[in-house]
Order: structure tokens, then C-alpha cells, then sequence
């Protein structure tokens, strides 16, 4: 125990007591009654120490004390120790009095409890220190100065010290610790990461969810940020996986955060999403963003589209009739022959596509980053070496009746259809679709879809 911490409620409880009986200045009785207060203090045995007591209390009421008595005497106990007659006391006081006697017994037990290294007693001391702080109306400040006792032992004592900093609502302690460990790098970072995600704010999961990404943990990341509801966090691993071609994980990624955003009931975030999602003709998964939005019109729109760049031809003119798209309609109409003879070319290539050999992705175990297996790879290659020339002759006919469309609007939704092949974007020019290669330049590579 901190003796200097007695010294100071001592004097505390002696200006207290001061401060009460000024308008008694001079009173004999008072005087009497501290006195006897004193000496009863000093007595060992509780019997006589009690009738010491008594003594002080009939001197304070001669002398016309009333319940202000009570905090010297709650004090004096304090002084010595004895918190339970200490509390009976303070309890005896009005309210906010009384309030004020149990937060001297709270920083008693605080007090107590980092002066005795037992951890069992430490954690008697500390629940006993935080239930007075909630009787003395202030659970949170007492977490919080609990907390900093912890945080001044260093890194050993952050994990306590973030116990009673998230009770007591320190938000900005907390983001302390975590910068803490983030400052020693390493393997600290996971538990910067780890004290981020305490905070359960946005700003903490953004933060969390950077830390995993930028070390590779991208499952940890993406826990993180669709917590959060971050968007920027997901659609960048989203996009890093449209990158690797695992179109199909992306879009599951990209709901799972429409998800996350409709369960907070952000339509703004997921109009934002599906707006995004649009701007990349993934129209199909804007529908079901925007369907989960609740925003029907976008979101049959996005159907709309859907069913043109998949030369779903009727289905695409009805969408667009319901929606009053007239001009969509005329679009499609006017170019009806050419475009059921590019539905031909894009039926015969997604066939193709359809029966090439799975290629199972590796990890690196150092990089993370995936990479095709080698004999998957390989079989993939032979399969493609063998159809090049049906391969080259569908995209060289996409490229054909390309030019044949009436209208910009029409060629940039037939661009989206078709680009989704990697054969097209290689084999022709990205703003004219005129043929590139001639057959006998290609190589294998050029034709896998």
C-alpha cells in the first residue's frame, strides 16, 4: 500500500472536515469530537476503537454536526484501513457526498491492488475498486484510471490496461496501444491488428483489415473489413482476384459486403458498390447490390443490361419496354441480324470455354500469391492447341459482324459482351475489333478464352 495515498485522504478528510465545521469556528465540542476521533484511530482493539467513536460522535452532535460527521469518521477508517466501516460510514452521508466517499474506497482498492503482486488478490482488489466506482457513479472513469495504472508497466500490462480502457471508453488509449505495436513491426503487427478490431469502430476495422492485407493474411483482412463495412478494403481484394481470373470469388465477395452493408442498412454505401459494379459491366451482380438496396428500378436495369451483353435478345427488350427504355429497345431492333449472328459466335465460344480442363491454383506458402499448377497447365495448353483454329475463326467472326452495328452505344455493350474472353482481347483491336494476327502468327497462348 502507497502510504502517501493515506497521508493524502488523512489530509483530505481533514480539510473536509475543516471546510464543514468553519461556521462551528471555535466550537469546544468539535474540537472534542476530533480529538476523540483521533485517539480512537489509534486504538488497535475494534472494541475500544468503536467506543472512541462513540465518544467523537456525541461531541459532533453537541456540537451541531448532523450527517456531515460521517465523512470524517468514513475518512478516519479509510486513514487506517478499515474499509467496511469506512463504507458504513460514507453511506450514512446525502448522495452526492456519499458518491464522493465511494470513490476514495475505489482508489483505496486501486491503490491496494497494484501494491500486492498476488494475482489473485490483485483481482479481488480490482473488482472490489470497480464496484465502487459504479457507486460512486463513474464505472468509466475508474476503468479508465485503472487502465493507465496497467499502461504505465509497459507492454506487459497493455492487455489489462485494454480490459479496463474498452470498459472505460477510451478509445484513443486503446488506438495508443495499437500503434504501440505496430511501431515494433513484426509479429507486434498482428497484435496491433488484434487491438484495432477491439474498438469495433469503422475506423478500427479499416485499420485491421489494412494490417492483414499488407501482410498477406487476406482472409483475416476481409474479416475485418466486412465488418466494418469497408468497401475499398474488399473491392481491392475483390479486384486482385479478378485479376488472378477468380471472377466467381470476387463476385461472392462483393456480395457478402452488400451483405455486411444492408445488414447496417447503408443503402448510400450500396448504391456506391453497385454503381461501381455497373462501371465494370458486371451487371448481374449490380442487380442483386442494388436489389439488396432496395432500389428496384436500378436494379432491373442492371438485368437489362445483363441480358443484352449475354445476347439474351428478347429478354433484354422486355426489361427494357418495363422500364421505359424506348430508345434501348430501338437499339437492339435495329440491330437484331447482326446481333443473333454475334449470339452464334458467343454461344460457339462459351462452349469452348466451357470444355477446357480445370486449372487448380497453387499459393505461394511465401508470397501468398496464387500461381496455376504446372501440369494443369499444361493440359490446358494442349487442349487449346488443338481448337486454335475453331478458336481464331469464332473470334475473327466476332470481329466481323462488329463492324456491321449501327450506332456507338450498341459496339461499346457488344466490347463488354465479348471482352470477357482473353482470346478477344488479344487477338483484336481494342477500339475497332479489326483482326490483329493472321492465323498462321498465333500462338497457343493467343487463343486460350
Amino acid at each position: 500500500m502507497n502510504k502517501n495515498f493515506f497521508r493524502r485522504i488523512a489530509l483530505v478528510g481533514m480539510l473536509g472536515g475543516c471546510m464543514w465545521v468553519s461556521s462551528y469556528a471555535q466550537n469546544k465540542d468539535i474540537d472534542k469530537g476530533n480529538e476523540a476521533l483521533k485517539k480512537a484511530m489509534e486504538q488497535k482493539d475494534p472494541a475500544k476503537r468503536s467506543e472512541g467513536v462513540t465518544k467523537a460522535i456525541e461531541s459532533y452532535t453537541k456540537g451541531g454536526m448532523k450527517k456531515e460527521m460521517y465523512m470524517l469518521i468514513g475518512d478516519a477508517y479509510l486513514g487506517v484501513k478499515d474499509y467496511t466501516n469506512a463504507n458504513s460510514n460514507y453511506s450514512r452521508l446525502d448522495k452526492e457526498q456519499k458518491k464522493e466517499g465511494m470513490k476514495k474506497l475505489a482508489e483505496a482498492y486501486m491503490e491496494d491492488s497494484f501494491a500486492d503482486e498476488d494475482a489473485k488478490a490483485q483481482a479481488k482488489n480490482l473488482k472490489k475498486a470497480m464496484d465502487f466506482y459504479t457507486k460512486a457513479g463513474i464505472t468509466e472513469e475508474g476503468a479508465r484510471a485503472i487502465g493507465d495504472r496497467f499502461y504505465d508497466k509497459g507492454e506487459s500490462g497493455y492487455d489489462k490496461a485494454l480490459e479496463y480502457y474498452l470498459i472505460g471508453k477510451a478509445d484513443a488509449m486503446v488506438e495508443k496501444i495499437a500503434q504501440n505495436y505496430f511501431a515494433k513491426g513484426g509479429d507486434s503487427q498482428v497484435k496491433a491488428a488484434e487491438t484495432y478490431l477491439k474498438l469495433k469502430s469503422k475506423a478500427g476495422y479499416k485499420k485491421a483489415g489494412d494490417i492483414y492485407y499488407n501482410r498477406n493474411e487476406y482472409q483475416k483482412a476481409i474479416d475485418a473489413y466486412l465488418a466494418g463495412g469497408i468497401s475499398d478494403g474488399i473491392e481491392k481484394y475483390a479486384e486482385y482476384l479478378y485479376s488472378e481470373n477468380r471472377n466467381e470469388e470476387a463476385d461472392n465477395l462483393i456480395l457478402k459486403l452488400a451483405d455486411a452493408l444492408s445488414e447496417k442498412k447503408d443503402d448510400e454505401g450500396l448504391e456506391v458498390i453497385g454503381k461501381h459494379v455497373m462501371d465494370k459491366a458486371s451487371y448481374e451482380l449490380a442487380s442483386k447490390v442494388y436489389e439488396k438496396a432496395g432500389n428496384m428500378g436500378l436494379a432491373n436495369k442492371a438485368k437489362a443490361y445483363d441480358a443484352l451483353i449475354n445476347f439474351r435478345l428478347e429478354e433484354a427488350k422486355g426489361l427494357f419496354t418495363d422500364a421505359g427504355d424506348a430508345n434501348s429497345v430501338k437499339m437492339i431492333t435495329d440491330n437484331e441480324k447482326t446481333l443473333y449472328a454475334l449470339k452464334d459466335v458467343a454461344d460457339v465460344l462459351a462452349e469452348l470455354k466451357k470444355g477446357a480442363p480445370f486449372v487448380t491454383l497453387l499459393t505461394d506458402s511465401v508470397s501468398g500469391k496464387n500461381y496455376p499448377s504446372p501440369s494443369d497447365q499444361q493440359t490446358l495448353e494442349d487442349y487449346y492447341k488443338a481448337i486454335s483454329a475453331q478458336v481464331y475463326t469464332n473470334v475473327a467472326a466476332v470481329g466481323t459482324n462488329y463492324a456491321k452495328l449501327k450506332g456507338e452505344d450498341i459496339k461499346m455493350y457488344v466490347k463488354q459482351g465479348f471482352n470477357r474472353y482473353a482470346a478477344v482481347r488479344i487477338l483484336l483491336d481494342k477500339n475497332t475489333y479489326v483482326i490483329k494476327k493472321q492465323k498462321n502468327e498465333i500462338k497457343t497462348k493467343d487463343v486460350i478464352l
